[in-house]
């Protein structure tokens, strides 16, 4: 056997009893991608990732599941898959609560800046100050006028949530007696206000009720207007300080390879700017709000420091 051959023969055995090479990055997706909910299912954020995901399918060509893991405000399923193997095939839909409103006042066992990476934003329920048609309110200059005179009640969806937090930032700012009135659940707020329950309500479904003149819209916590009612300022329009955005959006485990991140954000923004999508999203009553990875990562935090100074200021 010649130097050559022999050479060429240990070579080949050295390379068989070397591991096997991870597969190239180029490949992804090549086998289902699950999606978990952090909330029950039949929501409005279930509701919409389950039609993006089927809508993404034929994009990456590999099926996507999504699976709902409800409890503790979401945060159950976010401390779960800040712990998944950032291969690309685990993703969570979030939303404000378990992203920045909850991690904000307490100790959730994840963070959202460190445990996970933006992939995109694509919704973002609006939430309307609301109150009777019959009120005296015509503004949102006249609650507050209303509220430095004597108190005004307002409902939300519970104690120490975003809406919660939003408006006792307008009454430290205003020094407005704005007195917040919990319920258990937007849906019972809502009726509350159309009871005369409460003075004033925030909640994200309002449009209808608006529409059908059972109640009247006097500003919305977003920093963007809701393009229903472009007569209606956000907080800033109307001379306050504070903005307090709704994302819902897609991230991924801290880790995720940056090709694979790439390849999911491009196929989830071509979905989320279709026009498919948005005419699904105007049926559901919601609205079609795109950021980036960046985009979301920095709406992200922010909102964890403005909601940090709020519960602080309220003692928490």
């Amino acid at each position: 056997m010649t130097f050559t051959r022999r050479a060429s023969l240990a070579l080949m055995v050295g390379m068989a009893l070397l591991p096997a090479a991870a597969p190239a990055q180029t490949d992804y997706p090549n086998r289902p991608i699950k999606i978990v909910v952090p909330y029950g299912a039949g929501g409005t954020t279930d509701i919409s990732a389950r039609q993006i995901a089927t809508m993404a399918e034929k994009i990456l060509g590999q099926s996507i599941v999504v699976e709902n893991q409800p409890g503790a405000s979401g945060t159950n399923a976010m401390r779960a898959v800040a712990a998944a193997e950032p291969d690309g095939y685990t993703l969570i839909a979030t939303t404000s609560s378990p992203s920045f409103v909850t991690p904000a006042l307490r100790n959730v066992g994840y963070n959202t800046l460190e445990d996970f990476t933006p992939i995109l934003n694509y919704s973002g329920p609006y939430h309307g100050i609301v109150v009777p048609a019959a009120s005296p309110f015509q503004t949102l200059d006249d609650l507050i006028a209303g509220a430095k005179s004597g108190a005004v009640t307002y409902g939300t969806a519970g104690a120490m949530g975003g809406a919660h937090l939003a408006f006792a930032s307008v009454a430290k700012e205003t020094g407005a007696k704005l007195q917040h009135v919990p319920f258990d659940g937007a849906a019972k707020a809502t009726a509350a206000v159309l009871g005369g329950h409460v003075n004033a309500a925030l909640v994200p479904a309002y449009r209808d009720l608006v529409k059908d003149g059972q109640l009247r819209l006097l500003g919305v916590l977003d920093g963007t207007k809701d393009p229903d009612f472009p007569d209606v300022p956000t907080l800033k329009e109307a001379g306050l300080g504070a903005e307090f955005p709704s994302i819902v959006g897609i991230m991924a485990p801290d880790g995720t390879d940056p090709a694979i991140l790439a390849k999911l954000e491009a196929a989830f923004t071509e979905v989320a700017s279709s026009d498919a999508f948005r005419t699904f999203m105007t049926d559901l009553s919601q609205p079609v709000r795109i950021m980036s990875g960046k985009e979301l990562a920095k709406t992200i935090a922010d909102n964890l420091t403005a909601y940090r100074e709020i519960a602080k200021d309220l003692g928490n």
